[in-house]
């Protein structure tokens, strides 16, 4: 399959709504927050979109929208790959949530550090889940917890698919990669050019640090198509401009390489199953507790986040597309196979599992964890 990368960098402030509507009539002060990067269920429409008007079409000239790209709810011939978050063209990824991070001071030059413990699965207890192995940490550090808008360079995630810890040089915190902006917002009365009493709205703008972009991989683009290869598109709420740059044809290999475990003296194969996109599931309350589908084995325990809100804009139907549960790019489930199913755990590494496959949802990355006797 040919892959085509698009990468948006970002001109001005960009807003991506999270799950919170803008409701009229509301007493206080509410803020409809953003986050960062964006999901495809976004993404995906500026690509669709920018494909379509590169043939010529226009908004209302249904009859010109080049059948290859399908409707509202499927993308025809077009398959999709991440988002991926870059920093001066090199990938960052959500830090798996079987990390525990404590933030650290050195004495000397005041630089902020973190040091590490991995959560593994515990003993069984008996708790509201049953009777379940809950992870536990392999280190006990006083302040540690999940990490909260932390990323990891592709070495980083490598060396915690390999059991191990990343290094404070494979640490990106939000800060260091964008910024959060209030805005306030004013309903206008066009005839008398002036604003509204009351009409009052609050968010918040993501403006993305020099250097910071995201990349989307495409697929399925018929090869007598001619896209540019430099484009500015409108993407997000408010429509705020981002460059995009196409590279066509194009490696996707932009995933950590595998950590592949060996069996152990039980014969059992044991490994990670990580989400490096958020994952989409029609049940996922069975993919909480059983991971996602297609995976062999058993699964022991996991480390799941808060689930995301996924929306997006519904350009055939002009209107909001329903807020849909995502889990969050970073969840991690522990596996036991046997070994006979070592090469089919291989073939998991850099496939999406789940439901909505095809527009790059539930992409995994395949690690090793060690039973301790």
């Amino acid at each position: 399959m040919d892959w085509q990368r698009w990468t948006f960098r970002f001109l001005d402030t960009c807003f991506f709504r999270d799950g919170l509507p803008f409701n009229m009539g509301e007493g206080g002060y509410t803020v409809t927050n953003s986050f960062f990067p964006p999901l495809m269920t976004t993404l995906q429409g500026a690509v669709r979109t920018a494909l379509a008007a590169e043939l010529g079409w226009n908004p209302g000239r249904d009859d010109r929208w080049p059948a290859e790209l399908g409707g509202p709810d499927d993308l025809g011939s077009i398959r999709l790959r991440g988002p991926y978050l870059l920093k001066d063209g090199r990938p960052l990824f959500a830090a798996p949530l079987n990390l525990l991070a404590r933030k650290v001071r050195e004495e000397a030059g005041i630089q902020k550090k973190y040091t590490f413990a991995k959560l593994k699965p515990g003993p069984e207890v008996q708790c509201d889940l049953g009777r379940v192995r809950l992870p536990v940490p392999d280190d006990s550090q006083q302040g540690a917890a999940t990490p909260q808008n932390l990323f990891l360079t592709r070495s980083g995630l490598e060396a915690v698919l390999q059991g191990k810890l990343p290094g404070n040089g494979d640490i990106r915190e939000k800060n260091q990669l964008w910024n959060e902006e209030p805005r306030t917002g004013l309903e206008r009365d066009d005839t008398k050019r002036t604003a509204i009493d009351g009409r009052l709205y609050n968010c918040t703008h993501i403006r993305p640090e020099r250097g910071v972009e995201v990349a989307v991989y495409v697929a399925g683009v018929p090869s007598g198509w001619n896209i540019r290869k430099s484009l500015i598109a409108g993407l997000g709420g408010e429509g705020r401009l981002a460059e995009v740059k196409v590279e066509a044809p194009c490696s996707a290999d932009i995933m950590p390489a595998p950590a592949l475990p060996q069996p152990a003296e039980d014969r059992k194969v044991r490994f990670t199953v990580t989400l490096v996109t958020p994952g989409y599931y029609n049940d996922p309350r069975l993919a909480v507790r059983h991971g996602p589908p297609g995976v062999p084995g058993c699964c022991v325990s996991a480390c799941i986040g808060k689930a995301v809100r996924a929306g997006g804009w519904d350009l055939a139907r002009q209107e909001p597309r329903p807020l849909t549960s995502l889990l969050p790019a970073g969840s991690v489930w522990f596996y036991e196979a046997e070994a006979d199913d070592l090469n089919k755990v291989a073939a998991l590494h850099g496939q999406c599992l789940g439901d909505q496959t095809a527009f790059g949802f539930g992409q995994v990355a395949i690690g090793k964890w060690k039973e301790e006797i």
